[in-house]
């Protein structure tokens, strides 16, 4: 029977009436009903309900069945494709943004410097993102979520709030690449956040450092004390070197017959090869070191298979010199002044010998050499200045 609005009217409750093609209504009252699709697949018949009627009308019915039917033609079981469809939107609801940033840093971790990235990444997000933007499904996520995540720190905690907001700026756009998310990405700077939160232009934070005409009469005293931590804390200071890159400094890095440490990319902030000129004061250092062990880090920590700790030369000057405000990082500023004032020195050389890339990239293209050897010279006439008072002292 061919079916029309009228002859729906009249037909017998609970009996399924076809329509031709498959297409079923089967009346459960006078105004209500069900459709199904019925067909044959594998020579096996199979039923499925596409909707309810008259939510559904015998126009749209019909427009269901051929999709059906084409669905079939191509070898496709509708049965089996609505409950894979179903099986995404179940995903699609449940998944939050927790799920996908977790993902994304599972994915990401290997390319990090170091499991400490890993953790701020896990403890930031856990403490200020999740919270807020795992209330919805993660498909469901608008701009005023990351703006609730934002707005009660962004002046009060700026520098945690733009780490947060780049973050979640990655993991969005982690997730519209995975196909969990369409549309742009709500947590860009640029495209959305700039229009929603003003930039904090704070000055920025620098740490606090040695003045330089100090600094002979410290080094001189902390050659005094004979520990792995203060002897870590000399090499840094010659070789105005990040704490990480000397925590975990091994001797296949130092060749002592060209008085050069090469510092690994991976462990540098630029992410790049950087190469120390040794003075011969950085050598002494080296060769105090050498006649205490021979486990495979230089500064070794309390176990003989690691290495010094990254808090402990810190640790030594708040506890040491707590009525002097400086720290460890900030002998690397007192480097810097100590070449601006005091030597005719390049100001590229001295950014190289911090390992700072250059300020702008046509700067960056036109250096082709890092001015080792005029390195050594600035890094020489440094350790003199260093031991000034220390040689004094000894003679």
């Amino acid at each position: 029977m061919k079916l029309n609005n009228f002859k729906i009217k009249t037909l017998p409750l609970n009996k399924k009436i076809t329509d031709g093609n498959g297409l079923n209504l089967t009346l459960t009252s006078r105004d209500r009903g069900r459709w199904t699709f019925r067909y044959r697949l594998d020579a096996k018949p199979r039923e499925m309900g596409i909707g309810s009627y008259p939510e559904i009308s015998l126009s749209d019915a019909r427009n269901i069945t051929l999709d059906k039917r084409r669905m079939l033609s191509q070898g496709i079981d509708p049965i089996h494709e609505r409950r894979e469809l179903k099986k995404i939107e179940q995903e699609k609801s449940s998944r939050r943004f927790s799920h996908v940033a977790k993902d994304y840093i599972n994915d990401n971790k290997d390319a990090w410097k170091n499991q400490k990235h890993t953790r701020q990444w896990h403890s930031t997000l856990a403490r200020y993102v999740y919270p807020v933007l795992d209330e919805v499904p993660f498909h469901s996520l608008q701009s005023e979520h990351i703006f609730n995540v934002l707005k009660p720190i962004w002046y009060k905690k700026s520098e945690t709030a733009s780490r947060i907001q780049q973050r979640m700026a990655r993991i969005m756009g982690y997730g519209i690449s995975r196909g969990y998310y369409v549309g742009s990405n709500i947590a860009d700077w640029k495209t959305n956040i700039k229009f929603l939160l003003k930039k904090n232009r704070r000055e920025p934070k620098h740490h606090p450092s040695l003045d330089y005409n100090k600094l002979p009469d410290f080094y001189a005293e902390l050659c005094e004390i004979d520990t792995t931590a203060t002897r870590a804390l000399r090499f840094a200071i010659l070789t105005a070197s990040r704490t990480s890159e000397v925590t975990l400094m091994s001797y296949d890095e130092v060749d002592l017959d060209k008085k050069i440490w090469t510092v690994p990319g991976e462990r540098m902030k630029a992410n790049r090869e950087h190469r120390v000129p040794l003075s011969e004061e950085a050598l002494i250092v080296l060769d105090i070191v050498n006649s205490k062990h021979n486990y495979f880090h230089i500064f070794q920590g309390h176990k003989p298979d690691t290495p010094l700790s990254n808090n402990a030369m810190g640790k030594f000057v708040r506890d040491k010199y707590r009525h002097m405000k400086f720290t460890v990082h900030g002998f690397r500023s007192t480097f810097r002044d100590w070449a601006a004032e005091t030597g005719n020195y390049d100001q590229n050389m001295v950014e190289f010998a911090l390992a700072h890339q250059l300020p702008t990239r046509s700067q960056a293209a036109y250096f082709r050499s890092d001015l080792f050897d005029k390195r050594r010279i600035l890094m020489d006439d440094w350790a003199d200045f260093v031991t000034s008072k220390k040689n004094k002292k000894s003679n």
